[in-house]
């Protein structure tokens, strides 16, 4: 059986910025619930001839406004996603409820062309863009935003809905392995890395995103075999 173990983020976070032309700015991430539909479908044709290319970019809001900010971009027409996951929790009158627990913290995921994102951008509510200080700056000494991979994105969302315990995301260093696949059970088809984290002998699957960090899952090897 799957375990999950679950630890509050307290890292900093890379350099953002409200767009290209503004200064890069350092934010920390603090430690802080999926429904079935997190998102929703991408407007568009996406890859089509002469229609830009919508990209996941990751968004800063503020703290514990990371659903309300996702939702009030889906009523504008946009697709967002915020990372949560869907837990029972038990009350002391013995009355349980299904709750929506964010899982990575102050951050939306947003899946629009660039064009959008100068838009998105100028909301109030959404505090600036993750710029990827890894790579090269223009003549301005300005980087690139983060671009989060689709396959990442798939598999994230993946683990979060199917994982019936409590996932956990860390920013801290951690060892890469072999790339895996779990092959038995409700997590079946998940693919990652097998990843240790410095002062444990446990192993985990990791789901890798950009510049960010490492959502992970407590692993029995036997439920695995190399991708």
């Amino acid at each position: 059986m799957i375990q999950v173990l679950c630890v509050p983020l307290q890292n900093e976070c890379p350099y953002s910025a409200k767009d290209e032309g503004a200064l890069c700015l350092e934010h920390n991430m603090c430690a802080s619930e999926i429904p079935t539909e997190n998102s929703t479908t991408a407007q568009g044709a996406g890859g089509a001839v002469g229609v830009p290319s919508r990209h996941w970019y990751v968004a800063f809001v503020g703290p514990n406004a990371e659903k309300q900010c996702r939702d009030r971009l889906l009523r504008l027409g946009y697709e967002a996603y915020a990372a949560t996951q869907e837990e029972v929790h038990h009350w002391k009158n013995g009355k349980s409820k299904k709750i929506e627990v964010v899982v990575i913290t102050q951050l939306l995921f947003i899946h629009c062309t660039p064009e959008e994102r100068k838009e998105i951008v100028t909301l109030p509510y959404i505090r600036s863009f993750l710029v990827n200080k890894a790579a090269k700056a223009n003549e301005f000494g300005v980087r690139p935003v983060t671009v989060i991979p689709d396959r990442q994105m798939q598999m994230l969302q993946f683990m979060l809905y199917h994982a019936d315990s409590p996932v956990q995301f860390v920013a801290a260093p951690v060892r890469v392995g072999d790339a895996i696949r779990i092959i038995r059970g409700d997590m079946k088809g998940l693919e990652g890395e097998v990843v240790e984290l410095k002062g444990s002998d446990e192993r985990y699957l990791g789901i890798r995103l950009n510049m960010l960090g490492c959502a992970l899952l407590h692993i029995a090897l036997t439920d695995v075999e190399k991708v």
